[in-house]
């Protein structure tokens, strides 16, 4: 259960391109932290229409390390429906990737979609990942004091994720259409990020697993989680251990040369480990605490053995036909420097 180092396995689950350097994210995966295994998870309605391409590249450098998740591509062509999200998600799965990414229930990326989680538009792709048992990764809300410029932090207003102003659901509306979707389709293998910002009241998410007998938290890290772990270390203590085969590591790592929140990929690295694994008094970043000194059973789960539970074990190949499908049904959605760059990306990974 241990590397031949002798540290424990850990599996990054949730990991991000977004410089288009998957170069970078390796070799921070594999020379920096000595991961295991890393899921890489596109968010083209963040990042633009090329992401999961960019993503795949970190699956054609490293075959069988990266699983890839891909997320929908939108545009302003027309307004999406359900049929074509199914659709989307087909050609993914073709092309070789290995799960559904879904940020669109952030409340930024919502105000600008408009879309309901639990619509028509999403409904046939929901069923189709409940019937393939395709993995889902979903980004559902921010953390509640994003709703408040007196309480969200800097860098929440920075980036624009202040929810505040016409179109932002509140944090309620979300939780219900999730809650919604998951109730309509039991089976689902979804992973809900960031401990689906409920580090404030642990209640939720307890009925939430309780509820939900196939659902997964990931624990990737925003600045109030592992803060709220510190201030309750009994109580999580506790959630930790009863829960420990329904919890996967995370980290939000990036091929960027800064972290948007912590500044660094190794704090919030050091921030998740300190404070599971460690048992002592420490600072990392702006954030001070003792570590919860979790027992190694719960540790070997939630580091690793949970998300390799999730997904097969080894990553999809990547299909040449199927990329080649996906490729052509992209190219209406991109500009015309996209396209000389979806095609040399295409070069690179199929020749």
């Amino acid at each position: 259960l241990r590397l031949e180092d002798g540290r424990m396995r850990r599996i990054d689950s949730h990991t991000h391109v977004d410089a288009g350097r998957p170069e970078v994210l390796l070799a921070r995966a594999r020379e920096q932290f000595g991961y295991e295994k890393i899921g890489v998870m596109g968010i083209p309605c963040s990042n633009g229409p090329l992401n999961n391409l960019e993503c795949l590249r970190v699956k054609a450098l490293a075959p069988d390390y990266a699983y890839v998740y891909g997320g929908m591509v939108y545009s302003g062509l027309s307004k999406p429906d359900a049929r074509d999200h199914e659709k989307q998600l087909m050609l993914l799965m073709d092309a070789g990737f290995d799960g559904w990414k879904l940020l669109e229930s952030k409340p930024s990326c919502y105000r600008r979609l408009q879309l309901p989680l639990d619509g028509e538009v999403y409904e046939r792709a929901f069923a189709l990942a409940e019937a393939e048992q395709i993995p889902v990764t979903w980004h559902a809300g921010d953390p509640a004091t994003f709703w408040s410029a007196e309480t969200a932090p800097r860098f929440a207003v920075e980036n624009g994720w202040l929810c505040v102003g016409e179109g932002f659901p509140t944090l309620a509306e979300i939780y219900r259409q999730v809650e919604e979707v998951l109730a309509r389709h039991p089976r689902l293998r979804a992973s809900l990020a960031h401990l689906y910002f409920t580090s404030d009241d642990r209640p939720h998410a307890e009925r939430l697993l309780d509820t939900f007998e196939r659902l997964s938290l990931d624990l990737t890290p925003g600045n109030e989680m592992y803060v709220d772990f510190m201030k309750d270390p009994d109580g999580w203590r506790a959630f930790f251990r009863k829960y420990r085969d329904r919890l996967v590591f995370g980290t939000d790592m990036t091929d960027e040369d800064v972290d948007i929140v912590f500044g660094g990929a190794s704090t919030s690295f050091d921030l998740v480990t300190n404070t599971l694994a460690g048992s002592e008094p420490f600072r990392v970043w702006e954030i001070s605490g003792q570590g919860l000194g979790l027992e190694e059973d719960v540790l070997r789960k939630v580091f690793a053995e949970n998300f390799a539970r999730i997904v097969p074990p080894a990553p999809k190949p990547i299909s040449k036909s199927g990329l080649n499908a996906y490729a052509e049904w992209i190219q209406p959605h991109l500009t015309k420097e996209q396209r000389r760059s979806c095609e040399d990306m295409l070069r690179e990974m199929i020749g």
